[in-house]
């Protein structure tokens, strides 16, 4: 059943490049099919969020008339973040075969050692706004290779790989704040048309430079036991590395600027094709089995994204906001509101509601907001910065997950142990700028 893996990410590649509802309508099946077959190699939380999503489908099945283009609505959206963590992850499959990628690390740890925290933080950045959360599977393949050359019982097996991961994450959660191409930029601007990029983006690079500015000390520090005693290895030529980068990029701009796809669209598209292309040149009768193996090692993250994408949609369909709005439409309650959203986001993240869906009624909210005479850019800004944290602090999100499985950790050691103290100081300064944010609008 897990060749039934790459098949389901090549008919949703299919059906954006076509615009076809019918191949993402397989994907969504082929998902469905796989995930029905391995329900029980699953762990605990996403088993647990596909019987709650069961419940929730069940309830609109009862309470609402069958309608066949909903039911295409919710299951594309599915198909499509099922397809969209499996195909940006593929980029692990590249790692053993271009050594010039696991340069990556020696490459971020020249320097100014001062630098070491922020550099990670905007490389991290940089690739995540292009790759999602492929970024991350390259930062931890590559991370993995590069501490073979330390001891067992050296520092950098610890701290080193803690300070990697940690920057890996908190600069992939600066993509929200950056970003045009973020899911949470899309779907605000989605909900909200009035607002756009260039509104959110003064205050998202605020909040990045508050963010990197804090626990960059603490950080460093971990950072620089992969330096202070760096075995002399000769490192590869980054050419290929350069050229390979530069190569995927101007086929993802080139992609998203020809045709109707956006830029996260186009890399869903291109990604998965220059891997799949890679691995078939090399060895074309294994290579499909590789795809199969490699998608099937990440079935949490897949159903998680999948799952919630689902659960989101049927809770829209389920639940109106309308009656809320003439309680919080008054102007004295904004900022009030905007700590709520802030606090509330990151708290249901704590417990394992994924902050997509939060996200989603959130901004459905906004727009109701909006249309009661509310000045919706303050709120927005709260809700950039909540999925921010939220990314950081959901311990059983995708990231999480790929950070504790490459750490061979847990996911709470990552949410409350690496990321606790961070957060509690980030809320405070970042409810901050929420306030500056209201006070001159």
């Amino acid at each position: 059943m897990t060749r039934l893996l790459p098949l389901a990410l090549l008919c949703e590649l299919i059906a954006l490049g076509t615009r076809t509802t019918a191949f993402s309508l397989i994907a969504a099946l082929l998902f469905g099919l796989f995930f029905i077959r391995h329900w029980q190699s699953l762990m605990p939380y996403p088993r647990r969020l596909g019987l709650a999503t069961l419940a929730l489908l069940a309830i609109w099945l009862v309470k609402a008339p069958l309608d066949l283009p909903t039911v295409q609505r919710i299951s594309s959206a599915a198909a499509y973040y099922a397809a969209f963590i499996g195909g940006l992850g593929l980029m692990g499959c590249l790692v053993k075969r271009l050594p010039a990628l696991r340069e990556v690390h020696r490459f971020l740890l020249r320097g100014p050692r001062a630098l070491l925290y922020p550099r990670y933080l905007l490389a991290a950045l940089g690739l995540g706004s292009i790759l999602s959360f492929g970024m991350l599977n390259l930062m931890c393949s590559t991370l993995h290779s590069y501490l073979q050359h330390f001891a067992p019982d050296h520092p950098a097996q610890r701290d080193g790989q803690r300070g990697v991961l940690t920057a890996a994450i908190r600069g992939f959660a600066l993509v929200p704040l950056i970003a045009p191409t973020s899911i949470v930029v899309a779907i605000i601007t989605r909900e909200v048309p009035s607002l756009t990029w260039t509104d959110l983006l003064p205050y998202g690079v605020i909040a990045t430079v508050l963010l990197m500015l804090i626990g960059a000390r603490t950080e460093n520090r971990h950072l620089q036991t992969l330096v202070d005693e760096s075995p002399e290895i000769p490192a590869a030529s980054l050419t290929p590395l350069v050229l390979g980068t530069a190569l995927g990029i101007g086929a993802i701009v080139a992609l998203a600027s020809f045709s109707w796809l956006n830029i996260t669209q186009a890399s869903l598209v291109v990604v998965p094709l220059l891997v799949s292309g890679w691995l078939f040149l090399e060895s074309p009768g294994k290579a499909y089995d590789e795809l199969a193996e490699h998608l099937a090692g990440m079935r949490n993250e897949v159903f998680i994204f999948g799952c919630s994408a689902l659960f989101g949609a049927l809770f829209n369909q389920l639940v109106s906001l309308d009656q809320l709005v003439p309680l919080l439409g008054g102007s004295s309650q904004v900022f009030v509101l905007q700590c709520i959203a802030l606090l509330g986001i990151v708290g249901l993240a704590l417990i394992g509601i994924a902050p997509i869906i939060t996200l989603s009624i959130c901004a459905g909210l906004l727009a109701q907001l909006q249309a009661a005479g509310v000045n919706p850019l303050g709120p927005a800004v709260s809700l950039v910065c909540a999925f921010s944290l939220a990314m950081l602090l959901s311990p059983f999100g995708p990231a999480v997950l790929i950070l504790a499985r490459t750490a061979g950790t847990l996911p709470w050691t990552i949410v409350l142990t690496w990321n606790g103290r961070f957060a509690l100081i980030a809320i405070p300064v970042l409810l901050a700028l929420s306030w500056v944010v209201q006070w001159n609008h």
